[in-house]
C-alpha cells in the first residue's frame, strides 16, 4: 500500500495545469494505485475523488467514486473507484445543479458550486484504450470537480455565496432538515 500525503492549499501544484499521460507511461499504474490507496486512507473527511495533482503529480489522472446502494442491504452504500486517464468532457446537459462541495486539499472549507447535472466523458484505461463514461448526479459532480483539478482550478473559485466551515455546514444542513 502506497499512501501519499495530500497536497494542501496554497501549494502552486494545485493551480497548475496537468500534462497528458503518454501511452505506455511506466509511472501510470503505480500512480493509479497510489491515488486509490491515498483516497482509501483519507479520513475526516473521506473523499469522493482524488486527482493526481493532489498528491503532487502533474498528470491528467483522477479517481472518482461512483456510489450506489447495495441491493441486498439498502442501509449500506457501496462505491466503485473509476479511473480516468486524460479525461475530457465531450458533452453535458443543459441542466445544472447547485450543491455543497468540499475538497481534501482545502481542509474545513465548503461551499455551493454550480455543475452540469449530467456529463459524458471520453477517457482512457490503463492500456490507453479510449472509452466513454456517462454520469449524472453526485458522480457527475465529482468528475467535474476532479477534472477542474487537472486544469489547475479549485472549487473555491466557483463558489456561489460564501465558503463555510464543516461546523457551519453541519448547522446549515441540520436547519434545512427541520
Amino acid at each position: 500500500m502506497s499512501v501519499t500525503p495530500i497536497v494542501k492549499v496554497p501549494s502552486k501544484v494545485l493551480t497548475s495545469k496537468c500534462e497528458k499521460v503518454k501511452k505506455g507511461d511506466p509511472e501510470l499504474k503505480p500512480l493509479v494505485e497510489n491515488l486509490v490507496d491515498t483516497l482509501d486512507n483519507a479520513q475526516n473527511p473521506q473523499g469522493a475523488g482524488l486527482a493526481a495533482p493532489q498528491i503532487g503529480v502533474l498528470k491528467r489522472v483522477l479517481i472518482a467514486r461512483n456510489f450506489y446502494e447495495d441491493p441486498g442491504n439498502t442501509n449500506l452504500t457501496k462505491f466503485e473507484n473509476v479511473v480516468f486517464i486524460n479525461p475530457k468532457i465531450v458533452s453535458h446537459s443543459k441542466e445544472t445543479d447547485v450543491d455543497w462541495e468540499g475538497c481534501l486539499s482545502i481542509p474545513d472549507t465548503y461551499g455551493k458550486v454550480q455543475r452540469y447535472s449530467q456529463v459524458k466523458v471520453r477517457t482512457e484505461d490503463l492500456d490507453g484504450q479510449e472509452f466513454t463514461v456517462k454520469a449524472s448526479g453526485f458522480f457527475a459532480r465529482t468528475i467535474q470537480h476532479e477534472i477542474d483539478h487537472l486544469d489547475g482550478i479549485l472549487f473555491t473559485t466557483k463558489l456561489i455565496g460564501n465558503k463555510v466551515t464543516e461546523e457551519q455546514l453541519d448547522n446549515i444542513i441540520a436547519a434545512e432538515e427541520e
